[in-house]
């Protein structure tokens, strides 16, 4: 199902492209889970589930400090993000807009 916004089709991302910002977001220098519920545009029930993952897959770190939880980027989430974007603007100019 894709949402109309201002004239233009949008279509649903996929997870791996939520995955890919969720990195992002950190990787930008927003590492409270809230902040990066905001960037990401998704729901922090979601996000929380999401971002364990990406601790789960080694893509990110999750800390505890006097004032919370953060989030950090991993080497191999940078290498992943980087690799990410590379194939995504490949699959893109081959035609592909799916991905």
């Amino acid at each position: 199902m894709q949402k109309m916004t201002a004239g233009r089709r949008k279509s649903k991302r996929n997870k791996l492209e939520i995955y890919a910002t969720i990195l992002e977001v950190i990787r930008l220098g927003t590492d409270r889970i809230t902040r990066i519920s905001y960037g990401v545009g998704v729901p922090l029930d979601r996000l929380n589930v999401m971002a364990s993952d990406l601790c789960s897959f080694g893509l990110a770190r999750k800390m505890a400090d006097d004032e919370g939880t953060r989030y950090s980027i991993t080497p191999r989430g940078s290498e992943f993000l980087d690799t990410y974007w590379k194939m995504k603007g490949f699959l893109e100019i081959m035609g592909d807009g799916e991905y």
